[in-house]
């Protein structure tokens, strides 16, 4: 009974989920109230507590957390209402802040697509959902007024659910944020409709299973990076781009799959505000040592907008921005969708790439192919 009340206990996110929320005594799902004193609203630029269909409703465009009550491990479920208008609801979990968190959502416009269930973290303010066109699922949302959308969360996984009575989860994911106790919440992009919004600290019962590792990333695959600091920019001049004289260097990690998530290191000066931020740039460059001179390829992408040197040469820049390429171009990253020749000399060769990011995901990654073995390091550390 004591490990089981520990297993229960609520942590207090921050100052600003203050309030708690009662937990059962027992390790079934507990129902939130629906209103102001359960929820931190500060994030939201419109919130209403309704009835619609006789049950209570929280409709909001923004963010709302819930107050006091923070998980590691456990499921989170909520209703969402099916007017098939397009919004995006999201579940919110793992919340380590207002601006770091890890999502699943519907597109609730695109019922019946391959994009209509995805997750995305949310890490310094920004969505990353480009950065991860894996993670997303075809459902079908049906008629129903209301459809349930459930996260099983555990250490490293998630599983996300559609539908009240479903057991075989539409879409499963690795998590970006580390597997630690947070917050959890609601949001949308254009407003939406939520009820019955439930969650358990209950670890779901696959937890104990075996997962099979995730996919390893190519060969010649560059997991650490020089990441200069975040500057604003006025436009991207594409390969017209000056490389910057003097910079300075920290060391960033790749994810295991070889992408970086350059949000998870740098902040942008406006984020938050989708097409509308403010173009940020940031350099990233490795030093690769070729024992002698030949020519390798460069496989890789970027997001959104790119410009390559090479030993201060320019080799190439892109824009993978959204709706860059008409208005369905998602601008999904793909780490094997560019590819271009670099000259090596033999020794020190610098691979300094500029990535430019308005909204959606900022990110890098890429492998070098060569004949030979390569060293290739972080310029700050080389």
């Amino acid at each position: 009974m004591q490990a089981l009340r520990k297993a229960m206990m609520i942590a207090v996110l921050s100052c600003s989920f203050a309030a708690t929320v009662p937990v059962s005594a027992n390790e079934g799902w507990q129902n939130v109230p629906l209103n102001e004193e359960t929820f931190d609203l500060s994030q939201a630029n419109s919130a209403s507590f309704e009835t619609r269909d006789g049950r209570d409703a929280l409709c909001i465009d923004g963010e709302a957390f819930l107050r006091g009550v923070s998980l590691a491990n456990g499921s989170v479920a909520v209703d969402i209402a099916n007017n098939h208008h397009r919004h995006f609801a999201n579940l919110i979990f793992r919340a380590a802040s207002q601006d770091d968190y890890e999502t699943a959502y519907l597109r609730m416009h695109k019922s019946g697509q391959f994009d209509a269930v995805q997750y995305t973290p949310h890490l310094n303010g920004e969505t990353n959902w480009q950065l991860f066109r894996e993670a997303q699922a075809r459902v079908d949302f049906g008629e129903t007024p209301w459809i349930t959308l459930t996260v099983d969360f555990a250490d490293d996984r998630a599983r996300i659910r559609v539908g009240s009575d479903s057991e075989q989860p539409a879409l499963e994911t690795v998590l970006t944020l580390p597997a630690k106790e947070g917050g959890l919440g609601l949001r949308t992009l254009f407003e939406g409709c939520f009820s019955n919004f439930r969650y358990t600290a209950q670890s779901p019962a696959w937890a104990t299973s075996d997962a099979e590792p995730p996919p390893s990333p190519p060969a010649g695959t560059i997991e650490r990076w020089s990441l200069s600091d975040a500057f604003p920019m006025e436009r991207w001049a594409g390969i017209s781009e000056d490389l910057r004289s003097s910079l300075v260097w920290s060391t960033a990690e790749a994810e295991p799959n070889g992408r970086l998530l350059i949000s998870r290191y740098r902040r942008k000066a406006t984020s938050g505000d989708f097409e509308r931020n403010q173009l940020d740039g940031v350099y990233a460059g490795v030093a690769i040592h070729s024992p002698n001179a030949q020519t390798a390829a460069f496989q890789f992408d970027a997001s959104d907008m790119a410009t390559v040197w090479l030993n201060g040469e320019a080799l190439v820049a892109f824009d993978n921005s959204f709706r860059a390429k008409g208005p369905l171009h998602r601008g999904d990253f793909d780490a094997t969708k560019q590819t271009v020749a670099l000259p090596l000399r033999e020794g020190r060769n610098e691979l300094v790439v500029l990535v430019a990011e308005r909204a959606n995901g900022w990110g890098l990654g890429g492998s070098v192919q060569a004949d030979g073995t390569l060293r290739i390091k972080p310029l700050d550390s080389d």
